[in-house]
């Protein structure tokens, strides 16, 4: 994937080279994207100037490539052998992917040029958009108690660094458990640019905002006058990509090239572009495109190097696809009803995780058992549902379509008491035999009471049986969520303790949901919490 984001996205743009007499030094600059045809066109006039560095012409090519992909070649995740050529001199987007390296090349002299990082919305509905980044989050944080008035969307936080200066705003304003929602809330619906289907939306409810640089507002209104987009300077601060100059090898003539960067024609060239001057001063050509502001918005403090590095490991934990085996009780005593509820056990638990399966991308893979004793033969356990994704299809109907009727059609079994140790450790054993290691795998455990199977093993057989399969590069973690006054929380505990997993009590419907929300959360520091 690394090595996807570096030829992926970078196209070579050879700057004319004139004669020269002498032996020549190339350097090879690795740019962002949207600067590197400004960043090309200086290199064009440098190239055919007269510039020496240890005795020999001093000309520069210059590609287009992503941040994220040469951050990747230069800590090591793609390894030397690849074919990718390491940069002499590379300008990202920001500041802020140096920061994720622990050792970070030189920078020289500061920023070239600026973009803040605004809220982009329709301009029909301007006047309705959240004023400050803290309205953004809190109107479009997921909850089911009501709709949603802002549909958010963010740049790739793991290839942009609009993205992940998006992320590090939303850190700083939300809790652990705030921020896993809203990670995985956007974790569907992040976008390269302003889309188009701006131009369509004046009438759009929730409020369609993007987080995205000032620069790509100003190119998409250039290119398209009628799309009417409207930059919006949230009131509580906001953070700029700032394109820094970094010096990656050591070969000569690149500090005259990082001069030529920051002479007169560099600067109309990436004001020409719409891009703001290192002192956030805003291009001439604001005041003939609608949608900006040409006043310097208001600025955050730079986030220090350790929550760069904790965000984006965080982003990385919490965006990973998950792959769960949901494991219930229906035993005869999950027909008890909870009480002021018209609901048994067996029937709440259903309906919170209905309600909770909606939360949950289509790329999701779940697969359902059922357990209780004697449910299939001599094993008290039965698959309901096969694991896969749950945009997949399983006959005429998605999976997830297929897990809502068998969740709507469980029944206790009367006289089942509850196998509970055989039927976790045939789960764990399951996902740790099918292990997938790009996903988060879990085992989801809903039980209202303790085992009661004579002929299964001991708990401490059963205990010292996970952790003889548990291996800290494939963890397969037991999440149990005990419901009801009779859940014997020691005896889960030590379940959960020999996966490295957790264990959570409800005692009312809603609180099952609010546990979802609390297990997402845990990934931030799994597998050491």
């Amino acid at each position: 994937m690394a090595i996807a984001a570096v030829l992926g996205t970078s196209v070579y743009a050879l700057s004319a080279i004139t004669a020269c007499s002498g032996g020549v030094t190339t350097l090879d600059a690795a740019v962002a994207p949207e600067l590197a045809p400004a960043v090309s066109s200086v290199a064009g006039t440098f190239n055919g100037a007269d510039h020496r560095a240890g005795g020999k012409c001093v000309r520069v090519t210059v590609r287009a490539a992503g941040p994220a992909g040469v951050a990747a070649l230069l800590s090591g995740q793609i390894p030397a052998g690849a074919g990718v050529r390491r940069p002499d001199v590379w300008v990202p987007d920001s500041t802020l992917w140096l920061r994720l390296l622990a050792e970070p090349p030189r920078t020289v002299g500061g920023p070239l040029a600026r973009t803040p990082l605004v809220a982009a919305v329709p301009r029909s509905l301007a006047a309705a958009a959240p004023g400050t980044w803290k309205d953004v989050l809190d109107a479009a944080e997921p909850d089911e108690r009501r709709s949603r008035a802002v549909r958010l969307t963010l740049a790739d936080p793991s290839r942009t660094g609009a993205g992940l200066a998006s992320l590090l705003i939303a850190r700083e304003r939300e809790g652990d458990a705030s921020f896993a929602a809203f990670a995985r809330s956007v974790r569907e619906s992040t976008a390269p640019d302003v889309p188009r289907e701006f131009g369509a939306a004046a009438a759009a409810r929730p409020t369609p905002v993007l987080a995205v640089p000032e620069q790509a507002v100003w190119e998409h209104n250039r290119k398209d006058p009628a799309a009417a987009v409207q930059a919006v300077y949230p009131r509580d601060g906001t953070l700029s990509l700032d394109y820094p100059f970094t010096i990656v090898g050591d070969r000569p003539g690149a500090r005259q090239f990082e001069r030529a960067l920051r002479g007169g024609e560099a600067l109309d060239r990436f004001e020409a572009a719409g891009f703001r001057d290192p002192g956030r001063r805003a291009p001439a050509a604001f005041a003939r495109t609608a949608g900006l502001s040409a006043a310097a918005p208001a600025v955050l403090a730079e986030p220090d190097p350790a929550l760069v590095r904790r965000t984006a490991q965080e982003w990385a934990r919490l965006t990973l696809g998950s792959r769960m085996l949901s494991v219930l009780d229906v035993s005869g005593s999950m027909a008890r009803q909870v009480p002021g509820t018209r609901l048994t056990r067996l029937q709440a638990i259903a309906q919170a995780s209905q309600e909770g399966l909606a939360l949950q991308p289509d790329d999701t893979e779940l697969g359902q058992w059922i357990f209780s004793t004697r449910l299939d033969g001599d094993r008290d356990w039965r698959q309901t549902v096969p694991m896969g994704p749950l945009g997949g299809r399983i006959g005429s109907v998605t999976r997830r379509q297929r897990i809502l009727s068998a969740l709507a059609a469980l029944r206790p079994k009367p006289d089942g008491a509850t196998g509970l140790y055989d039927t976790v450790l045939a789960a764990v054993r399951y996902m740790r035999r099918t292990y997938r290691p790009e996903m988060v795998n879990t085992v989801l455990v809903f039980t209202d009471g303790r085992d009661e199977d004579p002929g299964g093993p001991t708990l401490d057989r059963t205990v010292a049986a996970l952790r003889a399969g548990r291996e800290e590069t494939r963890p397969v973690q037991i999440i149990v969520i005990g419901f009801g006054p009779d859940v014997d929380t020691a005896e889960l505990r030590r379940l959960a303790d020999a996966t490295g997993g957790s264990v959570y009590t409800a005692r009312a419907p809603q609180d099952i949901l609010r546990i979802f929300g609390e297990a997402t959360a845990r990934r931030l520091c799994a597998p050491s919490c």
